[in-house]
């Protein structure tokens, strides 16, 4: 397993959207080439009025962890496509989000992420398509 270094937490988090509600429940796990864990407390003000957390931000925390697997490969990346399917709604809670590369071209990845609950019960998984725009030292 890659050491979690200061460095390339900063470098994962850089997938995680600038609101500092978001940034600040996002706790990282583990991290390979291809693959990462995060946790995250969900914050109540991402509910829809069923009280349940809203779709877009389980799709956001989706692909920040598509993001951040494909970034431990060290490439820049931006997503071109994802198919998500939303398993069942969740009350804001910590879930914990693990996301796994299944191919590595010279400019895609295939992610597949999933969402899970501390029960270990499937909220929504999801599969990416990222464009490699190229390693990190030509950003």
């Amino acid at each position: 397993m890659t050491e979690l270094t200061p460095q390339l937490v900063e470098g994962l988090m850089n997938n995680v959207p600038p609101q500092q509600d978001f940034r600040q429940a996002v706790t990282i796990v583990s991290s390979d080439p291809g693959s990462v864990v995060y946790r995250i407390d969900v914050p109540q003000d991402q509910c829809n009025y069923h009280g349940t957390i809203f779709g877009g931000f389980i799709n956001c925390m989706l692909e920040a962890a598509a993001g951040m697997a494909t970034y431990a490969y060290g490439m820049n990346n931006v997503a071109i496509s994802c198919a998500t399917n939303f398993i069942r709604a969740v009350k804001p809670q910590v879930l914990t989000v693990s996301a796994h590369t299944t191919h590595k071209g010279r400019t895609t990845t295939v992610c597949h992420v999933d969402i899970k609950t501390p029960e270990g019960k499937l909220v929504a998984e999801s599969t990416f398509t990222m464009f490699l725009l190229g390693p990190l030292e030509s950003a």
